[in-house]
């Protein structure tokens, strides 16, 4: 389900948050606390929405309910990072391989079939901090201008639908500093990620600078097993 700059601008490693710490094994920080339980049986339900934006509106164009278990196969990386596939056939983390940093401070991710490993997030000390900035990168869009991402890391709590969640603000922008996407991420901490929001420029608008809500994924209830 990702889409647009995703997954081309993420790196691996992010500023204070080592890469890839050796990870044990795919259920690293599996306790009450951890960021992402990735233990066999868990079951995450989800209420998706897709929209369509125009110049002046955005449109609601298909809501559909969706289910993510956690599945028995597994990727290791080059560090020895083992990853667990999540089953998310009609959701954003459709293909998708997910560690939790052994430190509980990072969510790692590997999607297929390219398997390019990435921080899906991460946790911040103070609100607004940048926690990786990636610029230079390729612009599919427009090879001549790059494109600079940067993660935003949030502490403040917000409650999701009785949920109370830390969250990422990834921020996508060309060379003109003109944004083309917004990826929000919220997790709770024992609970694994609550809301995904995907904002896109409106592909009308010729200056690309308002962002509507492209595609979001919000859990309504989740079996956790401890």
């Amino acid at each position: 389900m990702k889409v647009l700059f995703t997954t081309a601008i993420i790196l691996a490693c992010i500023v204070a948050i080592s890469c890839n710490k050796n990870s044990s094994g795919p259920n690293p920080g599996a306790g009450a606390n951890s960021l992402f339980p990735l233990t066999q049986g868990n079951t995450w339900y989800y209420q998706d929405s897709v929209f369509t934006a125009d110049s002046t509106s955005q449109i609601l164009n298909v809501a559909y309910s969706d289910t993510m278990t956690v599945s028995k196969n597994t990727y290791t990386d080059n560090y020895g990072t083992v990853y667990l596939e999540v089953n998310n056939i009609y959701g954003w983390f459709d293909g998708s391989y997910i560690a939790v940093d052994p430190s509980n401070d990072a969510i790692y991710e590997a999607d297929s079939p390219y398997f390019s490993a990435y921080t899906a997030f991460a946790v911040a000390q103070s609100d607004g901090q940048i926690i990786q900035q990636n610029s230079g990168q390729y612009n599919p869009n427009n090879t001549a201008c790059p494109l600079t991402s940067t993660l935003y890391g949030f502490v403040t709590p917000v409650t999701i639908n009785g949920f109370s969640c830390i969250y990422n603000i990834l921020l996508t922008n060309d060379c003109n500093s003109v944004p083309l996407e917004q990826i929000v991420t919220y997790d709770c901490p024992g609970t694994g990620i609550v809301r995904i929001e995907d904002d896109e420029a409106d592909s009308t608008s010729t200056g690309g600078v308002t962002l509507y809500k492209n595609y979001t994924q919000t859990l309504t209830s989740a079996t956790i097993v401890k």
